[in-house]
């Protein structure tokens, strides 16, 4: 079955130009541009978290099948997939600013909480840090962050059978032009255990949840 998930990276960045039409157009097919524009075009199946939010949606065919945030520069953006007792994802994404780690960590687990009693215990979670990158000796590399501690931790409480965590740096500083700040997550309406997970500067992973 073809993959019903709008392929929103691109293969290249454009260079600036100095026509502001181009440059308009570059920005245009940035991937968080995108999704605002069907967003605004009426598109009920997006989802967009604002920075210092943390927001749950339960996936569904018919309902929400993408969730992102955007705006991403030295912010800590964790998101969540665990799975709900009718098979179904539940996703939890959060973009706070740096300076309060706590208040990420308490909004995080007050959607768990939420969530608790409809979530299949038996699902190891995915967890995604977004966090900011430096360069070392030409790789990429976190910078020491105590959001990923803290969020673990949480986690250990709703689910004691382990979680799966992923942590993907991102720079910060001499980004090039039209660089994607989004951390965005969208899953296949035709099958929801397919998932693509875009994160700032257009690193992909893709995922199946049945695995």
């Amino acid at each position: 079955m073809e993959s019903k998930i709008i392929n929103l990276t691109r293969k290249s960045l454009p260079q600036l130009s100095p026509y502001s039409r181009v440059n308009r157009e570059s920005i245009n097919n940035m991937p968080e541009m995108v999704l605002s524009r069907k967003m605004l075009s009426g598109d009920k199946s997006i989802l967009h978290v604002d920075m210092n939010h943390c927001t749950a949606v339960r996936i569904s065919e018919k309902g929400i099948n993408t969730i992102y945030t955007d705006a991403l520069n030295g912010c800590n953006s964790v998101g969540i997939i665990a799975k709900a007792l009718d098979n179904k994802p539940v996703t939890v994404l959060s973009h706070y600013v740096p300076t309060n780690v706590d208040g990420q960590t308490r909004a995080i687990e007050i959607q768990l909480n939420r969530y608790d009693s409809y979530l299949d215990k038996s699902f190891t979670p995915k967890l995604f840090f977004n966090i900011r990158g430096w360069n070392s000796s030409g790789k990429l590399e976190a910078v020491p962050n105590p959001i990923v501690e803290k969020v673990k931790n949480i986690l250990k409480k709703f689910f004691p059978q382990g979680i799966e965590t992923t942590i993907i740096p991102y720079l910060t500083k001499i980004r090039p032009a039209f660089f994607s700040s989004a951390n965005i997550f969208q899953f296949d309406p035709a099958d929801l255990s397919k998932v693509k997970i875009t994160f700032v500067g257009e690193k992909e992973k893709f995922l199946d949840l049945k695995i």
